[in-house]
């Protein structure tokens, strides 16, 4: 029952998905391990529809659907802490610079570039898998996004600054870390290939290395690193599909 109480509570946590639950703080570092689970849930609500024939052949409408049911259904929290990220970034500032623009709660130009770039990316990209017909594939596009957010999580254990995404980050222990890799290896073996899997899952790594370096430069990482890594390892994946399809 503990185990049911922790999936439903990472669906609620990460998605619109599961129900609204009262949670204690300890409750969200347990989150990590069914954090690509949430993916895989995620993933076959939004893809159900278009695997039943809703827009058949028209895929830059899937692909469009795709990623605003994507902003939608994460109620936009992963694509708000890329364009965080990108906009402290953008000017190579100090790190005092750097959380005071993170701080702001306005949209600065590298985020809105950020943002456009990503979903404009992410929606080319996802016409081709369906174009492939790669229904699998785009779910594990999902599932890779979350296991990006919980190697994040562990990496920036020692760099967390107060706040939610350190409650995370405190979950982010080898047993947890190991049962969502495990997981994003087995939606894997049935969504794409192994090269497929193995670049993505090279790109996702090099995406969570250049946020801890730049949580190490500027002394801290919180939630907005967090939700960067889920935009990163979803583009990862998307890239090494295109690239190997």
């Amino acid at each position: 029952m503990n185990i049911i109480r922790d999936i439903l509570i990472t669906l609620g946590f990460m998605t619109r998905i599961g129900p609204v639950m009262e949670i204690e703080a300890e409750d969200i570092g347990r989150t990590v391990k069914w954090m690509p689970l949430s993916g895989l849930v995620m993933g076959l609500v939004i893809v159900l529809p278009f695997w039943l024939g809703l827009f058949a052949g028209k895929f830059w409408i899937q692909s469009w659907l795709t990623v605003a049911a994507s902003v939608y259904l994460t109620r936009g929290l992963h694509f708000d802490g890329f364009a965080d990220i990108a906009d402290g970034a953008g000017p190579y500032p100090d790190p005092e610079r750097f959380w005071k623009i993170i701080k702001d709660s306005c949209s600065g130009v590298f985020g809105v570039l950020a943002l456009v770039l990503a979903g404009l990316g992410q929606a080319v990209c996802f016409y081709y898998l369906y174009e492939a017909g790669a229904y699998g594939a785009v779910v594990w596009i999902f599932v890779l996004g979350r296991l990006g957010n919980a190697l994040m999580a562990m990496v920036g254990r020692p760099l967390a600054r107060p706040g939610q995404g350190s409650l995370s980050m405190v979950g982010a222990d080898g047993f947890s870390i190991g049962v969502a890799f495990v997981t994003t290896l087995l939606v894997g073996v049935f969504g794409v290939s192994p090269a497929v899997q193995g670049l993505g899952l090279l790109l996702t790594a090099g995406g969570v290395l250049f946020l801890f370096r730049l949580a190490k430069r500027v002394g801290g990482a919180n939630g907005d690193f967090l939700g960067a890594a889920v935009v990163l390892a979803e583009l990862a994946g998307l890239l090494a599909f295109c690239a190997l399809n």
